[in-house]
């Protein structure tokens, strides 16, 4: 597969909303021209609808949004599932989904009756609102720019759902768990189903509740070519991050001097998020796996493990690297690093389809416990000893959550990351303190195609001739504000 096939197809596969660039009779303004285009999520939709079959009816709700403190909210963030499909990024929002059909009246004519497979109830335009908080789609928004069959004013849902939903027609009833985090008005909005649910329970109704995240997962392992072209774009611009905190690190910088690089060159790039909260962490901090206090000095003869990744247009990205804070690796840090290396080498070399995610493992590990050994960290071999060092797993897949949905078996279209580490704590004894408070984790994202892999985040440099001499030139970083 040729990455810039994939882009030139992402472009011309959104041009039809690209090229709606303000719409006077909606209020609404469409910004980025690399979006996945509406066609998609509606064809994600129907598969889904087809899936559950004619005696189903589905619905999914998007995320709550949450309180920070006080009047203060968490900066919004849809749910993957309700995302995937309908690339709708609005809270309060409700999709309906029904193989039968539900009965509505005809947009143009009502008095007309319509027969649709799909409503989305969403949030109503509020000129008064969207001064403070910013425009919102709208019924008709959702129709014209997101492609929606049928979209009706959120205030409608509860008076709506019992005759767009006869359940005398239904054998199967699809909701997505409503966890205790669903809070504020998606809450209340939801009433209505979560009492459908209750009364069926309670009288033992033949129609059988179930959950469909697990079918929408599945649909989301492998992924299309307009998700890969959003990843690769995430890892490019992590990797330019890691390489510009490379070229800025120097001993005495605060870890959130280097963080601060790091969101710069994200926002810069114009994702909207980090991917999760970013991770510097110098000496004794290396070796705490999701350090993000961030706070201390960084100081001369320190490693620094940065595990800093962003998210563009709702895909995650994964990227770790670890680099000496004065730009030359000491002897313990370079056989540490190596060691490393060389497992995360030897792991993305076997990576294609039909491989086993197992095997991949069992390689990598097999080259960190033998390091290990041959440094004398571990004293016995075949005995899990190692895993004091290494605790966590090799890696996992990435898509729209950064921890994504996966398969055993690697298949074209899954993005995986690759991220062995070791940490060498001052706390176990019979090491060689030289070691102590050394942390090292490589992580890279690999995206197995039809005949191998791809590497999407190979510009940042991992072998350590490369990081030290990128380090010697002059980055972002270290110009004062002051």
């Amino acid at each position: 597969m040729k990455f810039r096939s994939v882009y030139v197809r992402i472009f011309v596969l959104s041009l039809n909303l690209a090229t709606i660039v303000y719409s006077q009779e909606l209020n609404y303004l469409v910004y980025d021209r690399d979006q996945i285009p509406n066609f998609i999520y509606r064809s994600r939709r129907d598969k889904l609808v087809e899936e559950l079959g004619k005696d189903a009816v589905a619905i999914l709700y998007s995320a709550p949004e949450r309180t920070r403190n006080a009047d203060t909210e968490y900066r919004y963030r849809q749910d993957d599932n309700f995302y995937y499909l309908t690339g709708f990024n609005e809270p309060n929002a409700i999709l309906l989904l029904s193989g039968r059909g539900m009965a509505v009246a005809d947009l143009r004519d009502s008095t007309r009756i319509d027969t649709v497979k799909e409503i989305l109830f969403v949030q109503s335009p509020n000129p008064r609102f969207e001064q403070w908080a910013g425009r919102r789609f709208g019924p008709e928004g959702a129709m014209k720019l997101l492609g929606v069959q049928y979209a009706l004013a959120i205030e409608k849902f509860k008076s709506m759902f019992p005759s767009v939903v006869p359940m005398a027609a239904v054998k199967y009833f699809y909701a997505a768990n409503f966890a205790k985090e669903t809070t504020g008005r998606i809450s209340e909005l939801l009433q209505p189903v979560r009492s459908t649910i209750d009364e069926l329970k309670s009288i033992g109704s033949q129609i059988e509740v179930r959950e469909p995240s697990s079918i929408i997962k599945n649909f989301r392992v492998v992924k299309s070519p307009e998700e890969i072209a959003l990843i690769t774009r995430a890892a490019h611009i992590s990797a330019l991050a890691h390489r510009q905190a490379m070229m800025s690190c120097k001993p005495g910088m605060a870890e959130y001097e280097l963080q601060a690089v790091y969101e710069y060159v994200f926002g810069k790039s114009g994702s909207e998020y980090p991917a999760y909260p970013s991770i510097v962490g110098s000496a004794e901090n290396s070796v705490i796996l999701h350090y993000n206090t961030n706070r201390r000095t960084i100081a001369d003869g320190d490693i620094v493990l940065a595990d800093c990744a962003a998210e563009y247009h709702n895909y995650a990205s994964d990227v770790t690297r670890t680099f000496p804070a004065n730009g030359k690796f000491s002897l313990p840090q370079r056989k540490v690093y190596q060691i490393v290396l060389d497992a995360q080498n030897s792991a993305i070399g076997m990576m294609k389809p039909g491989v086993a995610w197992r095997d991949v493992t069992a390689k990598a590990d097999s080259e960190l416990e033998n390091g290990l050994y041959a440094l004398g960290i571990v004293k016995e071999k075949n005995n899990r000893e190692f895993r004091r060092f290494c605790p966590h797993g090799l890696g996992h897949a990435v898509g729209l959550d950064v921890h994504d949905v996966s398969s055993a078996i690697m298949m074209p279209g899954i993005v995986y990351t690759i991220e062995p580490g070791i940490y060498i704590p001052d706390t176990i004894p019979g090491i060689d303190p030289q070691y102590f408070n050394l942390g090292v984790r490589i992580e890279d994202d690999i995206l197995i195609t039809p005949d191998g892999h791809k590497n999407l985040s190979e510009e940042a440099p991992r072998e350590i001739e490369e990081i030290e001499a990128l380090m010697k030139q002059k980055g972002i970083g270290g110009l004062p504000i002051e």
